[in-house]
Parts: C-alpha cells; sequence; structure tokens
C-alpha cells in the first residue's frame, strides 16, 4: 500500500519520522556534519508542508501487511538540473527501505509503483544520484545506467532511465 503524505494527514508523521530519522542516520553514519535529530525532523516537517502544492510531486510511505517498509519523494522535475538534465523527467529525490526489509522485493516493488506513477505524470526519463555504493547495484538492476553527468547539488553521478 502507497499512501501520499500531506500535512494534512498528522497521523501518518509517527509512521514517517522514525523511517526519516533512520535514513539520515544512514546517509551521515561517519559523518561529522550530521544534522541533529531536531534539525532532521525540521526538514522533514518542511517536506510535508509542501506536499499538495503540486499533483506531479509525490512524498509516499510504503506499507506492507499495515507496517511502514519506506518512503520515497518523487516529482517530475520542472526546472532541470542545471541544464544537464531536461525539464519534465521524472526525479526520484529521496528512496528509502528500512534495513529489515531489504533484500525481499519490497524496493524492487515500491520502484515501479514509481516508475508508473512518474510515467503517468508524463516523464518519459527518470533520474536520480545513489548516495551510497551499495544503492548503485539495485538502481542498475531496475534499469538505470550511469550517465556521463554529475549533480552540481552534491557532486555525485546521475543515473538516469527511459521508461
Amino acid at each position: 500500500m502507497f499512501i501520499q503524505i500531506y500535512k494534512e494527514k498528522q497521523e501518518l508523521y509517527k509512521d514517517i519520522l522514525p523511517l526519516w530519522l533512520t535514513y539520515f542516520n544512514e546517509l551521515y553514519k561517519d559523518d561529522d556534519e550530521k544534522p541533529t535529530d531536531e534539525e532532521t525532523t525540521l526538514d522533514l516537517n518542511r517536506r510535508i508542508n509542501i506536499q499538495g502544492r503540486r499533483s506531479d510531486m509525490h512524498f509516499e510511505l510504503f506499507y506492507c501487511d499495515d507496517v511502514p517498509v519506506g518512503f520515497a519523494n518523487f516529482a517530475i522535475d520542472i526546472g532541470g538540473i542545471s541544464g544537464l538534465i531536461e525539464k519534465g523527467s521524472g526525479s526520484v529525490l529521496e528512496f528509502y527501505i528500512a534495513p529489515e526489509f531489504r533484500r525481499k522485493g519490497h524496493g524492487q516493488l515500491f520502484y515501479e509503483h514509481i516508475e508508473k506513477t512518474l510515467k503517468n505524470d508524463g516523464a518519459q526519463k527518470i533520474h536520480l544520484t545513489s548516495d551510497t555504493v551499495a544503492g548503485v547495484p539495485f538502481w542498475v538492476a531496475m534499469g538505470f545506467s550511469e550517465s556521463d553527468k554529475i549533480d552540481p547539488d552534491n557532486d555525485m553521478p546521475i543515473f538516469i532511465k527511459n521508461v
């Protein structure tokens, strides 16, 4: 089950917050610049508060048997990445599956939903950056390939898939 997060659906907050904090702890595992839990929570609230402004912007929780398994933030890119990616392509901004649910098909199922949603929103391509070396094999298995482009916001390779 995939549920869109909106500020009007405050009951979802209790499900996303632990996943969000764990996600950021994984991202910044060995980094002295790790934001505090308070800063991370404020970022989550900011993201939730902008939901609903565009129909092609999604921030969704993924449930399996009523248990929150992960979340993703994805949208149609309305600006392109500094002229590197064309406007109108799909962009996966955040994608997270809780550790205990990995390698069980949940990530693939969630990504298939994301691809279908972005395709319905008009995307012909989807792009993303993978924030961990471990994530690259997953995205390659989902059909993405590394482009020769680097995202200037995070200095990471951009992966692209035609849909």
